[in-house]
């Protein structure tokens, strides 16, 4: 549209240097008719030098005009070069869609979908998207056309030539007119693998954070975690006007096991104990190892003789599950200690401590039972 102003004004400005010339032409004519009467010939020349000097004067502000519209050319020329270049090089694809068809694709837009340039300009968007997200690409154009929006944008499945599906995100803004038709320039990027990034790094992330808090072996919560979030425990008791029981377990002669039966064995055992652990605890229970054979059980307004019920149910339920070793079972039996708070403790080192003193009261009377320490009055 530019260039053509351009050659427009050239041509008037031709025009209007050979106009001059015939002014000029017939000025001349009248002044030497109009020598034969009245006038001298100091006033012909008088007249004549006067046009010349104004002709002159005019047609060297037309020849300017005239280099300085040749040089606009040059650079409209050069910009548009420029710009070409630019949109055949750029990273992400652009494209010019004029009543639903493609008027322009640029080279990236085309590899973006496995096609030729020429045969995408004899295609429409719709053909590229997938059936199920057509209807939001519709109603983004339409935005666009009816100019609802300054900016619109889309995240959408894409089909390749070759049927592969890939994930794009179309941005645009209103519609311009180009030669009295609407028309919506877009730009589109392929998101696959940045996505598919995003996602393992998610998962990477979700993984990390749950080997932060969970122990490798048993997939119980580790001390960490009961450090961080028994003191919590509590003092939401507190708020709330609860009690709070604890339960500190030992696998018994678990050292016997490792020496007699290996390691292997020994994880054997852990995992076992760890699974009726999970299967005894409530989804507001935190069922943690505490380190080696010992495991602990936080368990939220509950009371102390609850508490040493369910510890019975968990240790009755060991006994019940031999350990199976290579090509025989092992009888397995572990020690509970009970503690309650507030009764037995205000913090959590305070309960942490009183169910640990329980446990060993256990061990002390002969192992594979259930403690509780002393309610205070």
């Amino acid at each position: 549209m530019i260039e053509s102003d351009a050659r427009d004004l050239e041509s008037e400005l031709k025009a209007e240097i050979v106009r001059l010339n015939k002014v000029v032409e017939a000025l001349m004519n009248r002044v030497e008719r109009s020598s034969t009467q009245h006038c001298s010939d100091f006033d012909q020349f008088q007249t004549t030098i006067m046009l010349e000097s104004l002709v002159r004067a005019r047609t060297k502000e037309l020849e300017a005009a005239l280099r300085e519209n040749e040089k606009i050319n040059r650079a409209l020329q050069e910009a548009e070069e420029k710009f070409h270049r630019v949109l055949d090089q750029s990273l992400v694809g652009i494209t010019m869609i004029i009543e639903d068809r493609f008027h322009y694709v640029n080279p990236k837009f085309a590899e973006i979908f496995d096609y030729e340039v020429d045969q995408l300009l004899t295609m429409g968007m719709m053909e590229l998207i997938s059936d199920a997200d057509r209807p939001a690409l519709r109603e983004v154009m339409q935005n666009a056309l009816n100019k609802d929006r300054s900016t619109v944008s889309l995240i959408a499945n894409a089909v390749r030539r070759n049927g592969e599906l890939i994930t794009v995100e179309v941005s645009g803004s209103q519609a311009i007119d180009i030669g009295g038709k609407p028309a919506l320039i877009a730009v589109l990027a392929d998101i696959s693998e940045r996505l598919q990034s995003e996602r393992q790094v998610k998962a990477l992330h979700e993984q990390l954070q749950y080997q932060a808090i969970h122990d490798p072996l048993t997939g119980l919560y580790n001390r960490l975690f009961l450090n961080e979030n028994l003191e919590r425990e509590l003092l939401l008791a507190e708020r709330q006007g609860y009690q709070v029981s604890v339960v500190m377990s030992d696998l018994d002669h678990f050292k016997m096991i490792n020496d007699c039966y290996g390691h292997q064995a020994g994880d054997a055992v852990l995992k076992v104990f760890a699974d009726i652990m999970k299967r005894h605890a409530r989804a507001s229970d935190l069922d943690c190892r505490y380190g080696g054979e010992e495991f602990f059980l936080v368990l939220p307004d509950t009371s102390q003789q609850t508490a040493s019920e369910r510890a019975e149910l968990i240790r009755s339920a060991l006994v019940a599950q031999p350990v199976a070793v290579a090509d025989r079972a092992i009888a397995v039996t572990a020690s509970f200690g009970v503690a309650t708070y507030p009764a037995n403790g205000l913090s959590s080192a305070a309960l942490i401590g009183a169910a640990d003193k329980a446990l060993y009261a256990a061990k002390d009377a002969g192992r594979n039972r259930v403690m509780s320490s002393p309610l205070q009055s």
